[in-house]
């Protein structure tokens, strides 16, 4: 099989998830018949009735897009790794041993998330701090 061939001209728009985990605009282009089509442009276009013949196989992204839960474990995984004054855990200032505090600065939920994942105990991703308090001491990890 040869490659895709238009019957017409398109306005092609490529949808990116960004940082939010949100679809939004990627690249862009106007192609026609005659016109070599980049991959992006083949995966991009969704309307069957634009092909010369019929449609292609639909392509698959080469890469998935990291998922919003994907991007905020792997950040809460590097925020339990630095201290509350920004110092890589383990290093002169940083108390890695204990617990976070239950409050006033460095007492937050994602903190405390994160030191639950560092110890392997398994919370929500939305879970509040009370809540991760609870489900670490169910799990016999220390909170204070």
């Amino acid at each position: 099989m040869g490659a895709p061939r238009l019957s017409t001209y398109v306005h092609v728009v490529e949808m990116v998830t960004n940082d939010e985990g949100k679809q939004v605009p990627g690249r862009s282009g106007v192609f026609g018949p005659g016109d070599s089509l980049p991959d992006w442009a083949v995966a991009a276009i969704s309307n069957p009735d634009v092909w010369d013949g019929d449609p292609p196989p639909r392509l698959e992204p080469t890469t998935p897009a990291e998922s919003r839960e994907q991007k905020r474990a792997r950040l809460l995984a590097q925020l339990a790794e630095l201290g509350d004054d920004g110092t890589q855990a383990g290093e002169p200032g940083q108390g890695d041993d204990g617990p976070p505090p239950k409050s006033g600065p460095g007492s937050g939920a994602p903190v405390w998330r994160a030191y639950a994942a560092k110890r392997q105990v398994e919370v929500p991703a939305d879970a509040g701090r009370e809540a991760v308090i609870a489900a670490l001491d169910a799990a016999g990890v220390p909170t204070e």
